[in-house]
C-alpha cells in the first residue's frame, strides 16, 4: 500500500512517471519486460512492465501511461533505488486504499462519469492518478487497477525513427 500511496501522491514510482525517458527508467530499474507493441502495424508505442507495473512508451521513448494491475492475489512492484521487485498481498479493499491514501495525505475525489455497473473509481488530487474498484453482488469493492496517463503528448521524433518504426 505504501508504494500505491506514493504513486497516488506523486504520479510516480521512483523514476517511472509519465513523461520520463525510457533510458532514465531503465537506468534506475534495469531492463523491463517487453510485453510488445500496442498496435499491429507499428513498432511503437510499446508496452513494458516491471512486475505488475505496466507502462506504455511512445516512439519518442517517453512514458505515456502507467497501469498497475492490482486484481491479483500477489502484486509485484518495482522498488525505487533498487532493481528488485517488492512482493505484497493483493486484493485490497476500498477501505484499505482510502485509509492508506489518507495516511499519506492524498485527497481523493469520486469519479462518477463513465463507470460501468459494479465499478467505481477515485481520482487522487492533484496528480490525477485513478484508483479503480470492482464489486460483485454487493461485496466490498476491491482495487483492480491504479493508473495514470498523459492527456496530451507532443512527440518529437528520435534519431532512430524510420518509416518502419512509426
Amino acid at each position: 500500500m505504501r508504494t500505491l500511496a506514493g504513486f497516488g501522491s506523486t504520479a510516480a514510482i521512483g523514476t517511472l512517471s509519465c513523461g520520463a525517458a525510457l533510458d532514465d527508467v531503465v537506468a534506475a530499474f534495469g531492463p523491463p519486460w517487453d510485453i510488445g507493441r500496442v498496435g499491429r502495424r507499428r513498432q511503437w508505442p510499446r508496452l513494458f512492465s516491471y512486475g505488475d507495473a505496466e507502462f506504455c512508451v511512445c516512439r519518442c521513448r517517453r512514458v505515456t501511461l502507467i497501469s498497475v494491475q492490482t486484481w491479483r492475489d500477489v502484486i509485484e512492484l518495482p522498488v525505487p533505488g533498487t532493481r528488485g521487485l517488492a512482493v505484497s498481498g493483493g486484493l485490497l479493499t476500498r477501505a484499505d486504499v482510502t485509509a492508506g491514501l489518507g495516511e499519506a495525505g492524498c485527497r481523493l475525489i469520486p469519479v462518477t462519469a463513465g463507470q460501468p455497473p459494479g465499478q467505481s473509481a477515485l481520482r487522487a488530487e492533484p496528480t490525477g492518478v485513478t484508483f479503480t474498484f470492482r464489486s460483485q453482488d454487493g461485496s466490498e469493492p476491491l482495487l483492480v487497477n491504479v493508473g495514470h496517463w498523459t492527456v496530451g503528448h507532443e512527440c518529437v521524433p528520435t534519431l532512430s525513427d524510420s518509416t518502419s518504426d512509426r
